[in-house]
């Protein structure tokens, strides 16, 4: 089947206003996003916080008051010790305090229609299920603020007081499942014996790696349960069982919010070049329609039955049988090296949650555990600096192999070619041009912002050195920058694979090598030693505004450089 609308798994709230956390609870966490007469949605305590405090089983109306008030929920003491629990606003003195942060989990809505249209109460267990131990790893990275000596740090707690709310429709009565995981602005030092306000940084960086221990538990009880898993290239999966006629069919939500934020970025073209996913989290959280009353969970099931055609609903049940440990689809080792491959390509340094998460990617589906992935990093020769962070020996290997091609090369050659008089280049432009044609190292980096002529410069380059005694070769990552160049005027151009499967470089060549921010370690260490077999030089080219994990690797490149040989920028 083709994908279902994509749902954002997990997607945080921060609350600051103590009024309107208030009402959350009574107009919302408690009712869900529709009324129905004598229908409550209790919630439930999670957290090592929560614990900590008394709180567990089901949640209550003054525990949850008393925890935005920031009182214990007990003796209703002082929690944490508030500063700046205000500040000045137009409208006057406002709240300038987190009260809670809201987390929801939901699962993809063909998920979602399996169990509620379909009346799977399994998957809503599972779902349940998942969402607690995503929650309970997410806890882990829970830290509060230590001062000592005018220095500020975040020290690791890992404990939260979390309140969960399972609701199941949207405000437009589509079938939503969906866990309301509302954790609290406070976490406990055990250090210092205190409750300190929560620092939730690594939690959001975390997050990702939250939200696919949520799919692969999720995933994993679906297929026991004989539901067919189909992994989608954006990262979530769908149930086979579960068409996209279907998915659309109830995602009346997802296009209204849509329709509203094409809408608005029509009406606003300065916001079309922003953050689009940001504009419709916005939209969605502040142009909701009005809950409707008196609708009870047996009518609402009855709305959705009556949407679907007989062969629809037969089509929502699994139609094999599997036992609840569904089969292995691939080894705990298997999926660390494909995480390891992914990674590791273009950093050296990652933290080791974020191989669990793209282990856990690869394994989605099969009958692997958290455990066991767990164990399989543990067992691996990585080096580690006791705060999450690993490294790969090999990779380091690699780098520093890279690192010291850059730094031996340094003066050890002739310019690159004679210098050009009148480029026609724009002043900074020619400094660059001349700067490069000057070099007499073994790499030479070149970098500028997007439109600042890279291009231009370039094509002045190749010019120059395709008229001494060398020649060159232009490459780029895609086939797509490559076309870009040669419509450019840059000629022998080819991608750095195609460079480096033929191996016909020519002896003394200039490698001038676009977009190099692009190119994995492994790559740019092939093309190094071939250019170095050659007798050739190398030119990297690069945007400076290009942000992205290879940014590290390139990094490392410049700070081998001394800052005198590093000057061939335009801005």
């Amino acid at each position: 089947m083709t994908a279902c609308y994509f749902e954002v798994v997990l997607s945080p709230k921060t609350q600051t206003n103590l009024k309107n956390a208030k009402g959350y609870f009574e107009e919302h966490l408690s009712v869900g996003d529709y009324y129905a007469e004598n229908r409550r949605v209790h919630g439930e305590w999670l957290g090592q916080g929560a614990a900590l405090l008394g709180l567990s089983g089901k949640v209550t109306r003054n525990q949850f008051l008393a925890l935005c008030e920031n009182q214990h929920p007990g003796s209703h003491e002082l929690l944490t010790q508030r500063r700046n629990t205000t500040r000045k606003d137009i409208a006057g003195e406002v709240a300038n305090r987190r009260v809670f942060y809201d987390f929801t989990f939901s699962p993809p809505k063909s998920v979602s229609i399996a169990a509620l249209v379909g009346g799977d109460q399994r998957i809503v267990a599972a779902h349940n299920d998942a969402v607690k131990v995503a929650l309970n790893e997410l806890e882990q990275f829970a830290a509060a603020r230590v001062r000592s000596k005018k220095s500020n740090l975040d020290c690791r707690t890992s404990n939260i007081i979390a309140a969960l709310f399972q609701h199941d429709a949207s405000r437009a009565l589509d079938p939503h499942l969906h866990t309301h995981c509302i954790i609290f602005n406070a976490t406990h030092d055990d250090q210092e014996g205190c409750w300190k306000a929560l620092q939730n940084y690594e939690m959001l960086g975390a997050q990702k790696y939250a939200e696919n221990v949520y799919y692969h538990e999720l995933a994993r009880a679906l297929g026991g349960f004989g539901y067919t898993i189909t992994n989608a290239a954006r990262g979530d999966f769908e149930i086979g069982e579960v068409s996209r006629e279907l998915c659309e069919r109830f995602s009346k939500r997802h296009r209204e919010i849509d329709d509203k934020t094409h809408a608005f970025l029509a009406s606003h073209p300065d916001k079309q070049a922003g953050n689009e996913n940001a504009i419709r989290e916005h939209i969605a959280h502040k142009d909701r329609a009005r809950k409707l009353p008196d609708v009870g969970s047996e009518q609402l099931r009855r709305f959705w039955a009556e949407q679907l055609s007989p062969e629809e609903s037969s089509s929502l049940y699994p139609a094999r049988q599997r036992n609840a440990a569904s089969e292995t689809l691939i080894s705990a080792a298997e999926a660390v090296t494909w995480a390891e491959s992914h990674l590791f390509e273009r950093r050296s340094v990652v933290r080791e949650h974020e191989l669990w998460r793209h282990a856990l990617e690869a394994a989605r589906g099969g009958s692997l555990s958290l455990v066991d992935i767990k164990k399989e990093t543990m067992s691996r020769a990585y080096l580690r600096d006791g705060n999450d962070k690993v490294a790969h020996p090999d990779v380091l290997a690699r780098e520093w192999e890279i690192v010291q091609a850059a730094q031996n090369g340094i003066g050890r050659h002739a310019p690159l070619a004679a210098i050009i008089g009148n480029s026609g280049l724009a002043e900074d432009q020619h400094r660059a041009l001349d700067a490069i044609l000057k070099s007499t190292g073994f790499i030479t980096l070149f970098r500028g912002g997007a439109g600042t002529g890279k291009s231009f410069v370039l094509r002045a380059v190749q010019g120059a050195i395709d008229g001494s005694d060398r020649s060159s070769v232009v490459l780029a990552p895609q086939r797509q920058q490559v076309i870009d160049l040669t419509r450019d005027g840059l000629t022998q151009t080819q991608t750095v694979r195609e460079c480096l499967q033929r191996r016909d470089l020519a002896e003394r060549a200039v490698v001038i090598v676009d977009e190099a921010g692009q190119i994995d370690g492994r790559q740019l260490l092939d093309l190094i030693r071939l250019v170095r077999d050659r007798n050739g030089r190398l030119i990297l080219c690069g945007d400076t505004r290009q942000h992205g994990p290879v940014e590290s690797l390139h990094g490392r490149i410049c700070a081998s450089f001394r800052e005198t040989d590093v000057r061939m920028m335009i801005h």
